[in-house]
């Protein structure tokens, strides 16, 4: 597999997984604030995962696909929504994801699991100030995502450090019909890898993208 820097070997004899799942959910909000805590609990049966070997295929490693008897997952995500009495149009959102895979057979954690994280947004609707602005300003989002290192990681992998990644972006509405994003994507330019990317140990590392512009134009027929 030329993208992931492995050769893939298949098995035909694997079994079909089956899994039990059981979810929680607590919703609580009132007119400034919204809370929500979702916990939750995998059982798979026959989990169908992929292992290195000690071979190699030419200058890819050999990976075999293999099962494990019973396989566990569990986390919790947790999501509060704030805008204060004062300021309605100012909103701030914050996210926690919390996430854990083992091999119950043998107590090892499972592989490509991703990291617990946090993430962060704060919103500011500028739209009914727009007709006082000549930049037709309507809204300024910040994005901060922060994601924890990933001490919890299969026999055959290595610990991924936790990085800190934020974004920008200004809405404009250009017209009733026409509006539009200009978005700046890790604004501190940040070179990072997360847990779950197959080419992190890529000929060196292969980090995710460092900063970058996009727009967003949306005409509405």
């Amino acid at each position: 597999h030329h993208g992931t820097n492995r050769y893939e070997i298949g098995n035909q004899n694997l079994n079909i997984e089956y899994s039990n799942q059981f979810d929680l959910k607590y919703q609580w909000s009132n007119e400034h604030m919204a809370f929500i805590v979702n916990p939750f609990i995998q059982y798979i049966d026959d989990f169908i995962s992929i292992e290195p070997t000690d071979s190699y295929n030419g200058r890819y490693k050999v990976y075999n696909y293999v099962q494990f008897k019973e396989v566990e997952i569990s986390g919790v995500e947790m999501n509060i929504h704030y805008h204060p009495h004062q300021l309605h149009n100012l909103h701030f959102e914050q996210g926690y994801t919390f996430l854990q895979a083992k091999n119950k057979s043998t107590d090892y954690n499972l592989a490509l699991v991703p990291a617990n994280n946090i993430k962060t947004k704060v919103l500011l609707d500028l739209e009914q100030y727009q007709n006082i602005s000549k930049y037709k300003f309507n809204s300024i989002s910040i994005y901060h995502y922060y994601t924890f290192d990933q001490k919890n990681f299969a026999e055959y992998e290595e610990l991924t450090e936790g990085y800190n990644v934020i974004n920008l972006k200004l809405g404009f509405k250009l017209s009733k019909k026409l509006n539009t994003v200009i978005g700046m994507d890790n604004l501190l330019n940040e070179e990072y890898s997360p847990h779950t990317s197959r080419i992190r140990n890529v000929a060196g590392g292969i980090p995710n993208p460092g900063r970058s512009f996009n727009i967003n134009i949306k005409y509405d027929f």
